[in-house]
């Protein structure tokens, strides 16, 4: 995925002003989640229930104000057919964190990779964030964070497991 029309040409502009910079912070546009979701294993032997992952730090770049949000994302999915390697979901996640977005298109990319290379019977993505440019300017409030999340098949139309990943998640 290649950067969004609305903001094609602010980035560029700051890595002119910063002499190449920016990229270093932004690595993720020359990363493939595909890619790294591609190597799966079809024997789950019956497996069909939630596979979460807890506490991947997040570290990313808001596309408004180049500001970093920290947090941590919560990632889970029901397999149908096929697992991946649990690390392979935390790439995915530093991957699309590694670009200049709003933490609501961040969770939505982590839980449309996921759905579309998994083919899971659900994914949830939950992502807990403190942002920089609440802390540090404009308002100044210390310790708000902001979350987000996206349910997609059984995590959405089943409210008992939607209810169990954000108790898991929050642990």
């Amino acid at each position: 995925m290649g950067r969004r029309q609305s903001r094609a040409r602010g980035p560029d502009r700051h890595a002119e002003t910063c002499g190449g910079r920016l990229w270093r912070l932004v690595p993720g546009y020359d990363a493939d989640a595909a890619k790294e979701l591609s190597r799966t294993f079809e024997d789950v032997q019956g497996y069909d229930d939630m596979v979460l992952l807890r506490d991947i730090e997040v570290e990313s770049h808001c596309e408004h104000h180049m500001a970093p949000f920290l947090g941590k994302a919560y990632v889970a999915y029901v397999p149908a057919e096929k697992v991946v390697g649990i690390s392979k979901l935390a790439r995915v996640v530093e991957i699309f964190s590694k670009r200049l977005q709003t933490q609501e298109t961040l969770t939505q990319l982590i839980a449309q990779a996921i759905e579309d290379n998994l083919l899971p019977a659900g994914t949830a993505v939950l992502i807990d964030a403190e942002h920089q440019c609440m802390t540090t300017r404009g308002v100044h409030h210390r310790h708000v964070s902001t979350i987000t999340t996206r349910f997609t098949g059984v995590f959405k139309s089943d409210p008992t497991l939607q209810d169990r990943f954000l108790k898991l998640a929050r642990g």
